[in-house]
């Protein structure tokens, strides 16, 4: 009987353990993990570090890429290059609509934005789905693309 409960136990640790990872196929959740993976990635090693992982392509994994915005509102860290530095007032979509207030009021608590923008992969323009996170000052963000 010790050794049922012992292996019982012992197994219910396991099953508790494991924290189910959202896959690709839920663009959601997935995002949401790429965002809070990077805000960890922050919180080890640093701003610097940070900025420079998540500017490299090697950081890009298909459609998702995480971006990382300072206080002022400027693309610090980002595969896309030619958005590093940009000025936040050119953040409007292909339709008009300007989101830079929207990912701006983004608070640690996170919230979704949606917005048109050149899907990476297809050089077309599509609705994207961004969810944002406030850490330390910085916004962390990372986006799926409808249809998906």
């Amino acid at each position: 009987m010790v050794r049922f409960t012992t292996l019982f136990f012992a197994l219910t640790l396991v099953v508790v353990g494991c924290v189910a990872i959202p896959t690709e196929n839920e663009a959601a959740g997935y995002t949401r993990s790429k965002v809070q993976d990077a805000i960890r990635y922050y919180d080890r090693n640093g701003r610097d570090a940070t900025v420079e992982h998540y500017s490299s392509e090697d950081s890009r994994h298909g459609q998702w890429y995480v971006f990382i915005v300072d206080e002022d509102g400027y693309v610090i860290a980002s595969p896309n290059t030619d958005l590093i530095g940009r000025d936040p007032a050119l953040r409007v979509d292909a339709s008009g609509y300007f989101y830079g207030d929207d990912l701006m009021s983004a608070t640690e608590a996170g919230k979704w934005i949606s917005y048109i923008f050149r899907h990476p992969q297809t050089g077309e323009d599509a609705r994207k789905h961004t969810w944002v996170v406030r850490h330390d000052g910085l916004l962390f963000a990372s986006g799926f693309y409808e249809g998906e």
